[in-house]
């Protein structure tokens, strides 16, 4: 009977290591294959070209803001108290704008680039199970995510998926 319990023990400590031992597993950056790919680089030149001349104007008012902060210092001692109250309000006002501006432009090109990103994102995926399911993984999980702590090179198929994704947005394009 002893004999018979430690077999069962043995035995059930051994399935989960051949359960393992059959287990294939591969690691994907995300984020670079987005940022290297064709797709994702084409989305991104898009969207610093949409939203180059926002950024040149919000860097303009920042100078100014900047500019008006630095005067208000040096000038502080030989205002009147109204023109510095004055000099305040409207460097203040300047903030505000300046501040719902940046956000708006951060709004806005958050939308474009979720836009932009979400055909790439979902030609990704199915460029991912496909190449998972033909190559027998068991799971493929992003190396990007917070829970990941390490993975040794041998299982990062990051520029297979890369250049995966790069060939089947060539293929969809014709």
């Amino acid at each position: 009977m002893r004999m018979a319990w430690n077999a069962l023990i043995i035995a059930v400590l051994l399935l989960p290591v051949t359960a393992w031992a059959q287990t294939k597993i591969g690691v994907v950056e995300m984020q670079v294959v987005i940022a290297e790919s064709e797709p994702g680089a084409k989305a991104m030149a898009e969207l610093r070209g949409r939203f180059e001349t926002m950024k040149t104007e919000l860097d303009k008012q920042n100078e100014t803001i900047t500019a008006l902060r630095d005067e208000l210092q040096r000038q502080s001692m030989v205002l009147s108290q109204e023109a510095k109250q004055d000099k305040e309000l409207e460097y203040r006002r300047l903030v505000r704008d300046f501040q719902d501006q940046f956000q708006a432009f951060q709004t806005k090109m958050k939308a474009e680039e979720d836009r932009l990103s979400e055909p790439i994102l979902e030609l990704l995926i199915d460029v991912i199970q496909e190449y998972g399911k033909n190559n027998a993984f068991t799971m493929i999980i992003d190396g990007t995510s917070a829970g990941l702590l390490y993975a040794d090179d041998a299982v990062i198929i990051t520029e297979t998926i890369k250049q995966e994704l790069n060939k089947a947005w060539s293929e969809k394009k014709n």
